[in-house]
């Protein structure tokens, strides 16, 4: 009924414009030229005839022209199936002394009042509050003006064609890599995105639910958020709606080429028993930045969301959401199909892009997710990524946005072996650092799989502390600005039982900054120094090859080797 409604009222006022328009003697009028229809008209009929409802039978006696008939009820149609902003253009007209000025675009500003990359409304009132943005000139260019209007109303812009508006930190972000107010950062809005989640999701009655958790690979058991999945599963109100969980490990491509699938999957359910999460949680191995799983990920989520369901999305930050979201909708706008070229969205219109950057706390709101599977019409949801005050690379880290961008992969990691006598200690950056404190054969192996822009120093554990305080920002970063130094370390033992001195055997990970592999025969005894609020933990070895070289003595370096010509990087 409101629709009807809707439509009367427009048409009541398309004809009270087409009387209006004849009174001054416009020769000709274009209406909804955005979708590529013109509706014309004769002012000298139009004014000695009465202009009745098209859809109604003419009167007896009354004549009407069979083809303006139809250019009527075409006009007409296009209020139907329009967009919001095309129907309420043509049914808010009026007549200015002979010009056509359109009357405010509800529609349209409700539409773009939120920013499509990170969720935050948009505003245009205080350039230093989160949301603000600067309205693109095309845009401004697309809205009718008294100059520029004449004796015909000029097109709307199609909307395929109509630019997307980002607030300017999302936009500076996107083109600059960095953040375009870092004082600002404060003032964004905080999300419970565990209590939002749990609200929806138990309101919700006769629709499937699924959530899609993103996981680091690289950083598994700081990426994955424990306490988000306990508070889900445990949920009564969810319990009763039988929730399907999806883990996405992602960044695969950031592993060695030695790292199977088969080697992954079986190591990632160890650790899903290990971790007390849900059972029947299913892992899919994917890399939004090569597109690897994506294909096969879609083809799950389908079959689990179904035509009408809904999907959530959430995951720690820096888990690389954005980016396996934006995947998702690639492969969407392709029809499925990897081989076919573009990024336009079904209606022709541009696929819209969440912010991706290698910084934390990118997204800021939940985000409708439009078009993310192909042949579903369920809705999709974007949400914050998830603060794990645990981690280096989170927004609580002391660290700079630099130094965070630092400690997070940009190429294939490469192991850096070191093979530590008892007494030595290995320090990593100014933000770590492990000793060996006993071990069988008075000697163990230890690998670090970290960013290659962290250094490090292998010496004696007698003058580490005094030797990573003195060599902070300058030999070992980071942090960068040797004035702040480091952070208060703090020490946790761990005990390590080992099988093969050929492989590592288990990992002592650090949240956020990699993990160091041990290989040893027996059991020797590891002493891992972190922040406190940082997270430590051992597990079993994800990577337990060694580097073709070991390291020496001193400090060292992993800068990236340019490939020849026609060939691979290799470590």
């Amino acid at each position: 009924h409101h629709h009807k409604a809707q439509v009367v009222v427009r048409s009541r006022m398309l004809w009270k414009t087409v009387r209006q328009a004849a009174q001054v003697r416009k020769p000709r009028m274009v209406v909804a030229p955005s979708a590529r229809h013109a509706f014309s008209f004769n002012a000298r009929t139009a004014a000695g005839a009465a202009c009745p409802s098209p859809l109604a039978k003419p009167r007896a006696g009354q004549q009407q022209n069979k083809g303006e008939m139809m250019r009527m009820q075409s006009a007409v149609g296009l209020l139907r199936v329009g967009s919001a902003r095309e129907a309420t253009s043509v049914a808010c007209a009026s007549t200015i002394q002979g010009n056509l000025a359109p009357a405010e675009d509800h529609g349209e500003s409700e539409k773009s009042s939120y920013c499509p990359g990170c969720g935050i409304k948009l505003q245009t009132h205080d350039d230093g509050a989160p949301g603000f943005y600067k309205e693109p000139a095309a845009l401004k260019a697309s809205a009718l003006s008294d100059a520029a209007l004449g004796s015909s109303v000029e097109e709307f812009a199609p909307s395929a064609e109509r630019p997307l508006v980002f607030c300017a930190r999302c936009f500076s972000i996107r083109n600059y890599g960095r953040v375009k107010n870092p004082d600002a950062e404060d003032r964004l809005p905080s999300f419970d995105v565990a209590s939002k989640l749990c609200s929806r999701i138990g309101n919700i009655k006769g629709i499937r639910q699924t959530l899609l958790c993103v996981v680091d690979i690289t950083d598994f058991d700081g990426s994955v958020p424990h306490q988000t999945l306990a508070r889900i599963a445990n949920d009564p109100l969810i319990k009763e709606k039988n929730v399907s969980v999806v883990l996405a490990l992602n960044k695969l491509d950031l592993l060695p080429r030695v790292a199977s699938d088969q080697r992954i999957r079986s190591w990632a359910n160890r650790q899903i028993r290990s971790l007390d999460l849900p059972e029947d949680v299913t892992v899919k191995l994917v890399s939004a930045a090569v597109g690897k799983g994506i294909p096969d990920l879609a083809a799950t989520l389908q079959r689990k969301v179904g035509q009408y369901g809904h999907l959530w999305v959430f995951g720690a930050q820096n888990a690389g959401k954005s980016s396996l979201i934006n995947a998702l909708r690639k492969y969407s706008a392709e029809g499925g199909d990897r081989g076919a070229g573009g990024s336009r969205g079904r209606e022709g219109g541009p696929v819209p892009q969440l912010t991706e950057a290698s910084l934390p706390g990118t997204t800021i709101g939940f985000v409708r997710l439009d078009e993310l599977l192909a042949g579903s019409r369920c809705k999709a949801f974007d949400t914050p990524g998830l603060l794990h005050r645990y981690q280096y690379t989170s927004t609580f880290s002391p660290l700079t946005y630099q130094e965070i961008g630092m400690l997070l992969p940009k190429r294939r990691l490469k192991p850096r072996t070191y093979r530590v006598p008892v007494g030595y200690t290995v320090s990593i950056g100014g933000l770590a650092r492990v000793d060996l404190i006993s071990a069988p054969g008075s000697s163990a192996y230890f690998t670090l799989w970290c960013s290659d822009e962290v250094t490090t120093h292998f010496g004696k554990t007698e003058n580490a502390e005094a030797r990573q305080a003195a060599s902070v920002g300058d030999k070992l970063v980071p942090p960068l600005d040797p004035e702040v130094g480091m952070p208060n370390l703090v020490s946790s033992d761990f005990l390590v039982e080992g099988r093969d001195w050929k492989r590592s055997s288990e990992d002592i990970a650090i949240a956020g900054l990699g993990w160091v592999a041990v290989g040893v025969s027996g059991e020797c005894e590891v002493r891992a120094w972190a922040p406190k609020s940082v997270l430590l933990c051992q597990r079993d070895a994800l990577m337990p090859d060694y580097a073709k070289d070991f390291e020496r003595p001193g400090f060292g370096m992993m800068l990236p080797v340019a490939p020849k010509k026609g060939r691979r990087a290799k470590w």
